[in-house]
């Protein structure tokens, strides 16, 4: 027998010791749950069955004390008394629960009764008038049955002057208290209720079947003392349940598993036995297999590139390798820019295309001993080494060997039969033997990595220590961010909007957070951040909400009811397919009038399902709720889209206001911008405006409605209102004359 064969014949042994180990492990995990389940339900119904003794318990003791003082009351009366009938009616009338209430004589005669009719009756052969007679103590108060198990009965002997057996007094509970007392506590068809002597002689039952017994059952008893002045009988009261029925489930469910745990038992060991006699058969291309499981282990399926195991390994190996050689090594940690944008709008065969391509030109940049692993999504990781030994020179050729991916990445790439423009963001950090742990390394070009997307994608930045600080500062606004809408942190200001005439005509509505700490935080530091971690959702529907509120408020008065609001919604909250219902909800919640709002859009949008936009567009303007595309020239403007896009105006962003007299290609955009509005019949309005020249422009242009710092400030509601009150801009400066 050759090596190899008795390594093989080890391999199957150890096969086999396992498959035993594990139907084993198996089996007892199925053995524990079973008898944890079983504990579990034994464990549940006990405590049912007690809390359901107690029941009978709470609620039979009141009753019986009350039947003991009714005959403790009874026997006070002078004996003899005329209106003994009278008074047991009486006191039969008022107590509900308890009858018929007797008196009864020594000879065993019924003398008086609450009921009459009982009146004469002989008692005397009964067994517990007898058990009275024979032990005649005044102060023991005992209990019976009547004859067909259907109540309780009181009874306590009467002494004669020198002490002998003068009689009795009973008082029975009412057999309809009883049995609806019992019957309550049976939740299932099973259970069975019962009340028996101290001897454990059943008294009462519930149902009649359960006096005959029968099967196992799970039971709980209370015990209860019917006292008097030096003691009294007892009672047990029971309540139990059928073992059979109470198991049934869990019978079943051990029947099932166990047939599951034979059948894996069965099938695995004959699947195993294949397997081993296909391998055996298949002997010859194991060395192929064994590649391809390396392959598997080891490297992207998608790519081909190394994976995150191979690379941490290669990276180990590389530290011990520049500890000893003293030179140099690099992680550049990169993240294709907008990527999800191009897998949500082309699908993502077209992003997984895209990453193949991107693996190849990533090794076209590198030498043979570097190597270029994919971590996952679109994050590669490039490792090189034998860098120099000083820093410096080192962070040069790093540097080099980055902008070169830069710039590789950024070629058009070929996706079937679109063109595709994409770019990167490269984070970058110097490693010189074990210096810093493969961990810290990660995180140190992963936060450089950050830096490059912060600083405007398409870059590279080295590691800096501060900017780990910047992160965990990152985390802590993210925390406080989540908690700032239930904590109503936020505030709404509103910048006027003015005609070429200088009136107030609406304004926008511009999110403010005020933070218990951090005083005032500016949107540009929060709104990507809401936007990135979902709360943008929560918060752009308490803008809606809030928005709607005040457009009520200004309706009562005269100088405000005609403005609208302009209110900014992003593309997520948009997207949601519940969009148009939490508009309508926030207008018909608050009573404002649909026509003062306006929704401004963002061309972003535009890369979504347009029909969808439309649909939802129209469904709100059916409504009087009118439109404004956003930041107008700076996204994914196509006039295909614009033509069916259902606005009422476009914006002119405030980035070609800005240069609008210095730059002749901005101030020509906003010439176009105000023109395609004309021709398309929409109305047009320039944000950013700070200046008289810039507005004068603009209004020559034929733009006549504005926003901006020249006007004012995004005030509070208050001083809103103030600034309405005074007039407005109108009346700190007049208004420029041009032809409309």
């Amino acid at each position: 027998m050759s090596v190899s064969q008795k390594t093989e014949n080890r391999h199957f042994l150890h096969q086999w010791l396992i498959h035993g180990t594990v139907l084993l492990a198996l089996g007892s995990f199925i053995a524990y749950t079973q008898f944890e389940e079983y504990r579990r339900i034994d464990s549940q119904e006990r405590e049912r069955l007690t809390i359901q003794a107690e029941i009978v318990e709470k609620n039979l003791a009141p009753q019986l004390a009350l039947a003991g003082r009714v005959i403790d009351g009874v026997l006070r009366r002078p004996a003899g008394a005329a209106d003994d009938g009278v008074q047991l009616r009486l006191i039969n009338e008022v107590l509900i629960g308890i009858g018929p209430i007797q008196l009864v004589g020594a000879d065993g005669r019924v003398r008086a009764s609450s009921a009459p009719g009982q009146v004469g009756v002989d008692l005397a052969a009964s067994a517990h008038f007898r058990a009275a007679a024979a032990r005649p103590e005044p102060d023991l108060l005992r209990l019976s049955a009547p004859p067909g198990g259907r109540s309780i009965r009181l009874y306590r002997s009467v002494a004669g002057p020198r002490g002998e057996f003068a009689g009795m007094v009973v008082a029975s509970l009412r057999p309809e208290y009883v049995a609806a007392l019992l019957d309550s506590v049976r939740y299932a068809p099973d259970v069975w209720a019962s009340i028996a002597d101290g001897a454990g002689r059943p008294l009462l039952f519930s149902p009649p079947e359960a006096g005959a017994g029968g099967g196992r059952r799970l039971a709980a008893q209370r015990t209860l003392l019917a006292a008097g002045p030096r003691g009294g009988e007892l009672l047990r009261i029971g309540v139990s349940r059928d073992l059979e029925v109470l198991f049934a489930p869990w019978r079943k469910a051990l029947y099932v598993q166990s047939l599951l745990f034979g059948a894996i038992s069965v099938f695995s060991t004959l699947g195993l036995l294949l397997i081993q006699r296909r391998r055996r058969a298949q002997s010859a291309e194991r060395k192929k297999a064994e590649q391809r499981i390396e392959q598997l282990a080891f490297f992207d399926q998608l790519t081909d590139l190394p994976n995150r195991i191979l690379l941490l390994d290669r990276l180990k190996q590389a530290m011990q390798a520049g500890l000893r050689s003293g030179r140099h090594g690099a992680i550049l940690f990169i993240d294709l820019d907008n990527f999800k944008t191009l897998n949500d709008t082309l699908g993502h065969d077209m992003g997984d295309l895209l990453l193949r391509q991107v693996a190849q030109r990533l090794n076209a940049c590198v030498r043979g001993g570097d190597t270029v692993a994919r971590l996952g999504g679109d994050e590669f990781v490039v490792m090189l080494t034998g860098l120099d030994g000083a820093a410096a020179e080192a962070a040069r050729q790093v540097e080099a060997v980055g902008n070169k991916i830069l710039h590789e990445l950024s070629r058009t790439y070929r996706l079937k039969q679109l063109s595709h423009r994409s770019t990167s963001s490269i984070g970058a950090t110097l490693f010189l033997g074990g210096q810093s742990s493969i961990d810290d390394l990660l995180k140190q070009a992963d936060l450089a990595m950050y830096k490059s997307k912060a600083v405007g994608r398409n870059a590279l930045r080295f590691f800096d220590p501060a900017m780990e600080v910047s992160m965990l500062e990152r985390a802590a606004l993210e925390t406080d961010l989540r908690d700032a809408v239930p904590g109503r942190q936020f505030l709404l200001h509103y910048q006027p909007q003015v005609d070429q005439h200088g009136r107030l005509t609406g304004v926008e509505a511009l999110l403010r957070w005020r933070h218990p700490l951090r005083g005032m935080v500016p949107p540009a530091e929060f709104i990507p951040l809401a936007e990135e971690i979902g709360v943008i959702l929560p918060l752009g529907r308490w803008v809606l909400q809030t928005a709607c509120r005040q457009l009520l408020a200004w309706e009562g008065r005269p100088e405000t009811r005609r403005l609208s609001i302009a209110v900014n919604v992003s593309v997520r909250q948009f997207s949601q397919h519940d969009f148009v219902a939490q508009v309508l909800e926030a207008l018909a919640s608050s009573g404002a009038d649909p026509r003062r709002l306006k929704l401004e859009l963002t061309e972003s949008l535009l890369v979504a399902d347009v029909g969808d936009v439309v649909a939802k567009m129209a469904a709100l303007k059916a409504r009087g709720v009118g439109f404004a595309l956003d930041d107008f020239g700076t996204g994914y403007s196509s006039l295909a889209y614009l033509k069916r896009l259902p606005l009422d105006q476009l914006k002119i962003d405030r980035s070609f206001v800005r240069d609008v007299l210095k730059d002749q290609s901005d101030a020509s955009i906003a010439q176009t911008i105000i023109a395609l509005a004309r021709s398309l019949k929409l109305d047009v309005i320039a944000e950013g405006v700070e200046t008289r020249e810039q507005r004068d422009f603009l209004a020559r242009a034929g733009c006549h409605a504005y926003q901006g710092y020249f006007f004012s400030r995004p005030l509070a509601p208050a001083e809103l209102e103030r600034y309405v009150r005074r007039g407005g801009y109108a009346a700190a400066a007049p208004a420029l004359s041009v032809p409309s």
